[in-house]
């Protein structure tokens, strides 16, 4: 015995059932009403649910319940994501940014400066130079009148002016920036903006009348050096030796040095100068071996170390960053490489200037600076500053607490400093350094500050000190003014947010005082209806409702009806006058407020729906026999079998809506009679009377004018069923003719290849006309009629005729020989294609063409394979005698010559090729099109991929959107046009499969691309090409980056630094070519 088990239905296990609405309390009561016309007070207690018991606690607020309030605002310690309820924090975070947030910490802590897109170079110089007490003095004691005729000067008084003594954390630099006209979305060299930034200074300060001010670039940062060549035969220096030459930084190489000791050493040694190179003394008038070295002759009170961290690449013709560790002291005896050594020349590490990233026109600059009132080191990144405490790349191991923000770019340790991107360091070993060594892959440049100097030390004395407490005059109350607004904004923030803080409070109270007291008992007779979104929205919006609005549940009669009762509640009457009172609005709606008139309406429709759904019911067996084919007896009446079919499918059994469509809507025509029933969507079936009639009374209560009556005897109307016949014999007569062409054509019809003959003679028709003929001739059911006729063969034929020759514009697709035959290549869309001449002459009786009109063609062949061409007239001639020969007889007599298809008239080529140009040209002009790249591994591609190309015709291909890899590597597809460069492809490449540039052997299919400023349409790259790569593995790896920002930087800066700024115009063209030669 074989039991099967049905599966058990859970489609609709989670769903709610729905109640029957006949046995619903509220279908009794209108059954009642509509019976009695009378409305008793539980009569409205029930259908306007006002027994329903006071609920706590709910999920949510009850649709079903006027009395629940639950869910209007949250639950103790609930928030929400926005309104009154949201979290206080939130709250006071659309009151917008807090100006206290940017309070500075103290007076002590220094204050950042704003990045204005890419200023962090011109920021971490400022820092550099404000934080110099000397230097910051002398801008201090600059004349008024001074500042006002220099706006550099004055914005530069005002920055370091705010700096010093503004209550906010940053300062903005936009109007120092916009003074020196930079563009603030560039980013340069920070050495060269100090190197032009002190040239303009020192030209400006020159007309100030306070000595200390006017010479405090040259007194600070000014030292001097020689360039001492000596013979080596007589000991003599040259003439020029003892030219003084002046200096602001000292360049020193690091690349293949490790400290800044070794660094000097390499600054100030000796060079031979012998063989080509030798010397031509004055004294022993000879060219002669000599050395020539750089002789430090004085020292400024602050030098500055530019350490050459990029290197020009030949190979590239781009400039890299030298990344390695690179160690400093952090006291350094300068004594020793005076030209007259002193004893005592100390200087203290005072500044580092930081370069964080791979490119030379990139990357972010940051400063390390320390306070030479108290020791202490700060990190300037902008508008950040942190403390480093006392070294300066933060505190040493043992003394440091493990604290979040501690800046980890070196760490000091007793002998040395090492940067946490690389565990080398350098031991303090050289006679010049003193004290403890750092070390950083970063430092771009140092300042050293002198703090011991002997007799012999550059005079520095008329450096003018102010007291670091104080301002001048002229900036005090410009300052106090500033600090005041600030301090103001401050206020009213803090003051508004107070404010706010206590209305919400006081809101929240309101609501819940309000909420708490809304509920009425179910037996009080005493409320008043509110609209529940009107609730809603005061109690849950930071700002209520102007006046309360009670329209969205008022009937026309200007009652409350119970159709609403889902969307309004019973207040309590202390409730309703407490909104009443404060808000105002209405209109007051009571208990006493509910409305007869639609109460009785309401029982109508219900007992009128009850009545329909009975109908339905037992008429419906009776419906589903007249759809089974049953005719009915008696009395019957035509109607839509659609319309009837979906009238029993309605899951809704009350009365169809007044969108619905009368039963003979789609049997009446135009005319207003029945349709034939072979007419579109006319399909009908008979129903009994008793069907009609209920269909009929009720819809026709509603739409009157959409029920017509067709009775079973009822004839079709006679206009339409002569056109529906006309159309009938219109399409039997076109069937007919398909019928007649399709015999004519038979070898046609199937569209394959036929055998050509030599010596017979062809036509030609375009192959795109005679696969839309196809089509045509072999439609059939409803398409016989609707599909569009070919155009007409002689204006075809007549448009392949250039008007300049009268040739033929088109050329006849190509031949394919095996087996000793000859058959034509076939195409839907391209080219033209032979005919039999039977078939042509059948064609110009059928599609209204002159036969002599026509594009002959026959099997030549041509003397040679080089001679091949299309109508050519030097081919070797058919003679009448070799009609039917086969091609191997053909080319036993002609000596196995090549055959091509000979036309009159001949191909136009003239004509073909300059289309064919521009089609090239407007196929090459594409935007955003694939291509495919395989990286092969080996030395050469496989010959599939070589011919991947050439194999598929270019409006057919298709390449996947995802790289993949295969058997050969791997490859990638990629989005370009015809504008893209090669450059540009490469540089796609080199990012998906990671292949240098140079490295990139580029091919499609057996030729190299090469020439990196031609666009792929120069090349002759079109969409869904399949192009190979090879690593040639001859040029080091690097990173992509250095390579995109080096692209962009050139392209925004086009080597033009700061030209057109302030920093140039007064400096000499010179100075800027020696600024970017030493870069």
């Amino acid at each position: 015995m074989v039991i099967t088990m049905s599966r058990p239905n859970t489609r609709n296990k989670n769903k709610r059932p729905r109640a029957d609405e006949s046995e619903s309390p509220s279908a009794a009561v209108f059954k009642k009403i509509h019976s009695t016309g009378d409305i008793s007070k539980s009569d409205i207690r029930q259908l306007y649910m006002v027994w329903k018991p006071l609920c706590h606690g709910c999920h949510g607020n009850s649709k079903d319940s006027p009395n629940c309030f639950c869910g209007l605002i949250p639950t103790a310690n609930g928030v929400r994501k926005s309104g009154l309820w949201q979290k206080t924090q939130e709250i006071v975070r659309g009151l917008g940014p807090n100006p206290s947030k940017d309070l500075r910490d103290s007076a002590e802590t220094p204050a950042g400066l704003t990045n204005l897109g890419a200023t962090c170079y011109a920021n971490s110089i400022l820092q550099c130079l404000y934080m110099n007490i000397s230097f910051r003095s002398g801008i201090f004691s600059l004349e008024p009148d001074i500042l006002k005729k220099h706006p550099v000067l004055d914005q530069l008084a005002r920055l370091f002016a705010q700096l010093h003594s503004s209550k906010m954390a940053f300062i903005d630099s936009a109007p120092f920036i916009k003074a020196l006209e930079l563009d603030n979305g560039v980013q340069q060299d920070s050495h060269e903006f100090l190197t032009l930034f002190l040239s303009l200074l020192e030209q400006s300060l020159s007309h100030s009348k306070v000595s200390g001010a006017r010479t405090i670039v040259q007194h600070l940062f000014r030292g001097s050096v020689s360039h001492v060549t000596r013979c080596s035969s007589c000991g003599k220096d040259s003439a020029a030796s003892s030219k003084m030459e002046d200096f602001y930084e000292l360049e020193l190489n690091i690349k293949g040095l490790n400290n800044l000791e070794e660094s000097l050493n390499d600054y100030f040694s000796e060079e031979a100068l012998d063989g080509e190179n030798q010397y031509f003394c004055e004294s022993c008038q000879k060219r002669v071996d000599a050395t020539r070295c750089i002789k430090l002759r004085s020292l400024p009170p602050v030098v500055n170390f530019q350490l050459k961290r990029y290197v020009f690449l030949p190979k590239t013709t781009m400039k890299k960053k030298i990344s390695s560790t690179f160690s400093f002291p952090g006291q350094l005896d300068m004594g020793k490489r005076l030209s007259n050594p002193s004893s005592s020349y100390t200087y203290d590490l005072v500044a580092i200037l930081i370069h964080k990233g791979t490119g030379a026109n990139s990357g972010h600059y940051v400063a390390h600076i320390k306070d030479e009132s108290n020791g202490q080191w700060w990190e300037f990144d902008d508008e950040t500053v942190s403390k480093l405490g006392l070294h300066p790349f933060g505190e040493k191991p043992g003394k440091s607490s493990n604290k979040d923000d501690k800046k980890s770019q070196g760490i000091s340790t007793a002998g040395s400093v090492t940067n946490n991107n690389n565990n080398a360091h350098q031991e303090a070993a050289s006679t010049s350094t003193v004290g403890e060594m750092f070390s950083s892959t970063d430092a771009y440049m140092l300042m050293y500050k002198c703090t011991s100097k002997d007799e012999n030390a550059t005079e520095s004395n008329n450096i003018l000190e102010i007291n670091n407490d104080s301002l001048p005059h002229h900036f005090l109350d410009e300052i106090n003014e500033l600090n005041a607004s600030y301090v103001k904004s401050c206020e009213e923030y803090q003051s508004k947010k107070d404010s706010h803080l206590v209305y919400i409070t006081e809101r929240r109270q309101e609501v819940k005082s309000v909420l708490t007291e809304a509920p009425v008992n179910p037996e009080d007779d005493s409320y008043f209806w509110i609209s529940t979104d009107w609730l809603r929205q005061w109690a849950d919006n930071i700002t209520p409702p102007s006046s309360i609005d009670n329209g969205p549940i008022q009937c026309e009669h200007g009652k409350v009806t119970a159709s609403k009762v889902t969307s309004m509640k019973r207040l309590s009457a202390v409730a309703w006058m407490k909104l009443f009172s404060k808000y105002g609005g209405g209109p007051t709606l009571s208990s006493d407020d509910f409305c007869m008139e639609c109460l009785k309406d309401g029982a109508k429709s219900a007992v009128s729906a009850d009545v329909y759904r009975d109908r339905k019911a037992s008429l419906k067996n009776l419906a589903e026999a007249v759809l089974a084919g049953n005719n009915p007896d008696g009395p019957s009446y035509f109607i839509s079998r659609t319309w009837l079919t979906q009238w029993l499918r309605k899951k809704n059994v009350d009365i169809p809506s007044d969108a619905d469509n009368g039963p003979t809507s789609a049997l009446r025509c135009c005319h207003g009679h029945l349709l034939p029933e072979h007419a579109p969507g006319a399909k009908r079936v008979s129903v009994p009377e008793s069907l009609w009639l209920f269909l009929y009374e009720t819809i026709s209560a509603r739409k009157a004018d959409d029920v017509v009556t067709f009775p079973s005897d009822c004839q079709p109307c006679e206009i339409c069923s002569q056109e529906l016949s006309d159309v009938a014999s219109v399409e039997g007569n076109l069937r007919a003719v398909k019928l007649k062409q399709r015999q004519n054509h038979e070898k046609l019809i199937s569209g394959k290849n036929f055998t050509l003959h030599p010596g017979q003679k062809y036509y030609l028709v375009p192959s795109s006309w005679l696969s839309e003929w196809r089509t045509y001739i072999t439609a059939t059911g409803k398409n016989i009629s609707s599909l569009p006729e070919p155009q007409s063969l002689e204006a075809i034929v007549n448009s392949l005729i250039c008007e300049k020759h009268s040739r033929l514009l088109q050329r006849p697709l190509d031949l394919v020989c095996k087996r000793g035959s000859a058959t034509q290549k076939t195409s839907n869309t391209d080219g033209l294609t032979m005919i039999p001449e039977s078939d042509w002459k059948l064609f110009s009786e059928e599609w209204s063409a002159t036969r002599g009109k026509g594009i002959s063609a026959e099997i030549a062949f041509s003397k040679s394979s080089q001679d091949k061409l299309y109508g050519s007239s030097e081919a070797m001639p058919i003679m009448d005698g070799d009609v039917g020969q086969s091609l191997d007889d053909a080319n036993d007599g002609l000596g196995a010559r090549e055959p091509y298809v000979k036309t009159d008239p001949e191909v136009c080529e003239e004509c073909i090729g300059e289309r064919e140009s521009c089609a090239l040209v407007e196929k090459l002009n594409y935007q955003n099109e694939d291509i495919h790249v395989y990286f092969v591994r080996g030395k050469e591609a496989p010959k599939s991929i070589k011919e991947a190309s050439k194999a598929v015709p270019a409006s057919d291909r298709r390449t996947s959107k995802r790289s993949r890899r295969t058997s050969l590597g791997n490859s990638i597809s990629l989005k370009v046009s015809g504008s893209t460069s090669v450059y540009q492809l490469k540089l796609m490449i080199w990012e998906s499969l990671g292949i240098v540039k140079e490295n990139q052997k580029l091919h499609k299919g057996s030729v190299e691309i090469e020439d990196d400023f031609a666009t792929l349409a120069d090349k002759s790259i079109f969409p869904g090409d399949v192009l190979w790569v090879r690593d040639s593995e001859i040029h080091e790896n690097r990173d992509i980056a250095d390579e995109i920002s080096e692209q962009k930087a050139d392209i925004l800066q086009a080597e033009e630094g700061f030209r057109g700024t302030l920093l140039t115009s007064s400096v000499s063209a010179q100075l800027c070519e020696d600024i970017s030669f030493s870069e």
